[in-house]
C-alpha cells in the first residue's frame, strides 16, 4: 500500500524520486569510499581469514592422509606380526609333534626291545629247564636200568622173563 502512495505522490508533482545531479556526484564518491574503506579495512582482512582456514583444512586434510597412510602401515605391520605368530605357533606346533612321535617311536622301539630281551631269556630260561630235565631223565633211565639189568643178572630168567622185564621197564619209563 505504501508503495501505492508513493507512485501517487510522485505523478501528482509533490514527491521527485530522481536526486539532484550534486546530491548524485556526493552519493557516489561517498559509495567510492565506503568501497574503499571496505577493501582496505574488511576485505583484506576477511581474505586472510578465510585464507588462514584454507590453510587450516588443508593441513588437516594432509594431517589426517598422513594419519590415514600410518594407521594403514601399522595395520599391515600388526597383520605381519600376526601371520609371523601365527606362523611360530604352527612351527612350535609341528616340533612337538615331531618329538611326540619321535618319543612314541623311541617307547615302542624300547619295547620291543625289552620284550625281544624277555623273550630271549625265557627260551633260555625254558632251554636250561629242558637241558636239566632231559639230564634228569637221562639219569633216571640210567638207574631203572641198571635196576633191571640187576634184577635180570639176579634173576637168570628165560628169554620170556627177559622180554616181560624190558616190557615192564618200558612202561615204568613212560609214567616218569
Amino acid at each position: 500500500m505504501d508503495f501505492f502512495l508513493f507512485t501517487l505522490a510522485a505523478e501528482e508533482g509533490g514527491i521527485n524520486i530522481f536526486p539532484e545531479p550534486n546530491e548524485l556526484i556526493w552519493t557516489i564518491i561517498n559509495f567510492a569510499i565506503l568501497l574503499w574503506l571496505m577493501y582496505k579495512f574488511l576485505y583484506k582482512p576477511l581474505l586472510g581469514a578465510i585464507q588462514a582456514r584454507e590453510d587450516e583444512i588443508n593441513n588437516n586434510l594432509k594431517k589426517a592422509a598422513e594419519d590415514r597412510a600410518e594407521a594403514e602401515r601399522l595395520r599391515k605391520e600388526f597383520e605381519a606380526q600376526i601371520a609371523n605368530a601365527q606362523r611360530e605357533a604352527q612351527e612350535i606346533l609341528n616340533k612337538a609333534v615331531k618329538n611326540a612321535t619321535a618319543a612314541k617311536e623311541q617307547i615302542e622301539a624300547d619295547a620291543r626291545a625289552r620284550a625281544s630281551e624277555l623273550l630271549e631269556q625265557a627260551t633260555q630260561t625254558i632251554e636250561r629247564e629242558k637241558a636239566k630235565a632231559l639230564a634228569e631223565l637221562r639219569l633216571e633211565v640210567a638207574n631203572l636200568a641198571v635196576a633191571v639189568a640187576g634184577k635180570v643178572i639176579e634173576r637168570n630168567l628165560d628169554t620170556e622173563e627177559q622180554r616181560r622185564l624190558a616190557d615192564s621197564f618200558v612202561a615204568e619209563v613212560a609214567k616218569h
